[in-house]
């Protein structure tokens, strides 16, 4: 599925069927691809090694959002009264409104009725602007991993294998936004890093395959 991102991840198959079930209903083209561990060392089924992905393209994310959302506010009216959102504090309902990608639609959704019901009213706009600041945060390249930059340095003039893996994964790693935007996962300096140690890598590999052919012929 060339054109299609993960959307969501779950450890049930069943669960992930059914989401899928019903975004198909509702127009919407997904896909779902099972990356659970092949082998389960320790015989036991653990529902904790299955992972099983929702796919969408990119264009849907929104569209499928809403959906969750409106399927979401029809279970409201019957949450259980002990659900654990309701003993956060105030601040705590509100951090959930601003990084609603971390929490489930329902979670969403009843932190915004809880604090219309403590005088707090989160409008449209709030959360569009959260949603903004979210996604830049986000989109923040992760810190310089500093440690793999040198060890694939080291690696590739050795012509190691694994040096081109890691200047290869450097280079064009990137990550799935909110929004089905991919961004790249580090910064312009480490890819550039990344292209080096690429370079010199397969360089390294070349050099020591005709240094081994030429000894022994």
């Amino acid at each position: 599925m060339p054109d299609f991102i993960t959307f969501q991840r779950f450890n049930d198959r069943a669960a992930a069927l059914a989401l899928a079930e019903t975004f198909r209903e509702n127009g919407i083209e997904c896909g779902i691809e099972d990356v659970s561990e092949n082998f389960d060392v320790s015989f036991a089924n653990n529902e904790i090694n299955k992972d099983f992905r929702i796919k969408l393209k990119p264009v849907d994310f929104e569209r499928a959002d809403t959906l969750l959302l409106q399927l979401a506010e029809q279970d409201l009216a019957d949450i259980d009264p002990g659900y654990y959102i309701f003993d956060f504090s105030n601040e705590e309902l509100k951090e959930i409104i601003e990084k609603q990608d971390e929490w489930s639609s329902l979670d969403f959704l009843l932190a915004k009725k809880i604090l219309k019901e403590r005088d707090i009213e989160v409008n449209v706009s709030q959360i569009e602007a959260f949603k903004e600041k979210r996604l830049e945060a986000l989109a923040e390249p992760e810190e310089s991993p500093k440690v793999l930059i040198v060890a694939g340095y080291i690696l590739a003039v050795f012509g190691g294998l694994i040096a081109i893996i890691i200047g290869a994964y450097l280079r064009t790693h990137k990550r799935t936004l909110p929004n089905g935007e991919r961004v790249f996962n580090y910064a312009p300096a480490d890819r550039a890093h990344g292209e080096r140690i690429l370079i010199i890598g397969i360089l390294g590999l070349i050099l020591s395959a005709a240094y081994q052919f030429m000894k022994y012929t």
